[in-house]
């Protein structure tokens, strides 16, 4: 033990980028809980040794945060591979300078906390709250500033876990990241009985996420019978004409199969840009939906609804815009509503800077000329005899504030994520994906419906629990009823403010502790 203790003494700098480079087994697939502690836990204590160093207190948190994100974010990789022969050059680019980036908000955490530490004395306890503090703001700037990344965040340490997710229906995600760090802290604690305070706050949440799930009214089925296609189209032969009518054979093929299955389906679900075509232009694509559904519906009075991925074109003056976008046909062909998607991904959707970097060649990962243009956020989705719908297409589905409904805008009665996630093969990038838009079901209180085309398809709901899924990597279809609405949750009706709350409240807690420890050291 001596000489393991003499070894992270005399290595910090490799303790801390080896803290970092294990986080992730704390997030899904692996969801390893004691690594989150292990890691953090790590990360603090290298913090506290080095405390009188602001420098390498910097650099300890960057080397700490570049390691999360280059492990954590290794699968992104994958997407430069879908055409190689374009992108190869810009994967190591890709997978170092993102991390790199992205890790000097946890250096600038830990240098301020140093400077902090500089000027105000306290002890072990109140400044490794005081780090929480500072990690837990610094992950809420990472998702909002710059477009903002809100990816990994240290809430899904515990946000993998239904029960101790469920908080996030009163403190966001953010809040649950306080909360996790906070019980990272008290196991520092000095003396060791206070370490205890850590088992306390997470037997605390669970308590609250078993009430939550077994106590309260589970949410029922609606009327709404809804059937969700994964059609799992290789990404590099997604767009190859001569693979087009293929494409579409098997995507109508899965939704046959579907619907013989469950032929009284109101509501079928395809992933983002489903059917490769420009399908809001022409007939084809009207035809086909008008020919292929009702013959499947035989004793209804209409055929199904279809909500599906697609790209779309806008033609102007000076040019053709075009949109990632959701849109709802009838059964009998007629687009019935759309809405486009407003939080686009830099350098896979559209390029920073745009027409600078085209002119030196540059292109983004759809290799569209321009990119794809913005539409506006709070879309919804409506027609007879459906709830109204929330789309958030790909990865929308990780930023809370999307999901949310604000003021003057009616809240929906599902939320729907249509996701493309073969971009990024069968690592853990899409496992992450998953479980990180399962937490909108939670702080929204509404049922999440996801149709991803190589998946993870899944239906979750109110409270996170998954109905259904297909796995990653096949082609399928599977049906059920739409879980219900629960009340708006507290989160809902309040979003960050609640965090702020608690960050700013555990700020005066400790300063009165820090008043109270200089008046008996005096």
């Amino acid at each position: 033990m001596a000489r393991w203790r003499s070894f992270v003494e005399t290595k910090p700098k490799r303790m801390s980028l080896m803290a970092g480079l294990l986080l992730p087994l704390a997030f899904a697939p692996f969801q390893i809980l004691p690594i989150f502690y292990l890691s953090y836990g790590l990360a603090f204590w290298l913090a506290w040794q080095a405390r009188e160093t602001p420098k390498q207190l910097f650099i300890l948190g960057w080397l700490f945060g570049f390691g999360q994100f280059f492990t954590g974010l290794l699968w992104m990789g994958e997407a430069f591979l879908v055409e190689a022969e374009h992108f190869l050059w810009a994967l190591p680019f890709a997978i170092t300078l993102l991390p790199a980036g992205l890790a000097l908000f946890s250096a600038s955490a830990f240098w301020l906390w140093g400077q902090g530490l500089a000027r105000f004395a306290m002890p072990r306890l109140l400044a490794s709250l005081c780090l929480a503090l500072l990690l837990a703001l610094a992950a809420y700037l990472r998702s909002t500033v710059l477009t903002g990344l809100p990816w990994n965040l240290p809430a899904m340490g515990w946000g993998t876990w239904l029960y101790l997710a469920q908080p996030v229906s009163l403190l966001g995600v953010h809040g649950l990241g306080l909360l996790a760090l906070v019980s990272v802290a008290f196991l520092l604690a000095e003396p060791a009985r206070l370490r205890w305070l850590s088992l306390g706050l997470m037997l605390g949440v669970l308590f609250f996420g078993v009430v939550r799930l077994h106590l309260m009214p589970r949410p029922e089925a609606s009327d709404t019978l809804i059937t969700v296609v994964q059609p799992n189209l290789a990404q590099r032969e997604k767009w190859l004409p001569e693979k087009r009518d293929a494409h579409i054979e098997t995507i109508f093929k899965l939704t046959q199969l579907g619907l013989k299955y469950a032929p009284k389906t109101d509501l079928i679900i395809w992933p983002e840009t489903a059917i490769p075509a420009l399908i809001e232009e022409g007939t084809g694509f009207r035809d086909r939906l008008r020919a292929a559904l009702p013959a499947l519906s035989q004793g209804r009075l209409q055929p199904p609804y279809v909500l599906t991925g697609a790209v779309r074109r806008e033609l102007g003056g000076q040019g053709s815009k075009f949109y990632n976008s959701a849109m709802l046909w009838s059964g009998d062909g007629h687009l019935l509503a759309k809405s486009d998607k407003h939080h686009l991904v830099p350098f896979g959707e559209y390029l920073p800077m745009q027409s600078w970097l085209e002119a030196i060649g540059l292109e983004q990962l759809v290799r569209l000329r321009g990119g794809y243009a913005y539409g506006p956020p709070y879309a919804r989705l409506s027609a007879a005899g459906l709830p109204e719908l929330a789309p958030l297409i790909c990865y929308e589905g990780i930023f809370p504030g999307l999901s949310a409904s604000p003021a003057g805008l009616a809240r929906p009665g599902a939320l729907i994520n249509l996701t493309n996630d073969g971009w990024f093969g069968d690592w853990h990038g899409p496992h992450q994906h998953l479980a990180q838009v399962r937490l909108r079901a939670i702080e929204q209180g509404l049922p999440l419906v996801r149709s991803a085309n190589t998946g993870i398809s899944a239906v979750f709901d109110a409270h996170g629990r998954q109905l259904e899924a297909l796995p990653l990597g096949e082609a399928g279809v599977f049906s059920l009823p739409l879980p219900s609405a629960l009340a708006p949750s507290f989160y809902s009706r309040f979003g960050d403010a609640v965090f702020f709350a608690l960050w700013f409240g555990l700020s005066l807690a400790i300063i009165g502790m820090r008043r109270r420890f200089l008046a008996r050291a005096l």
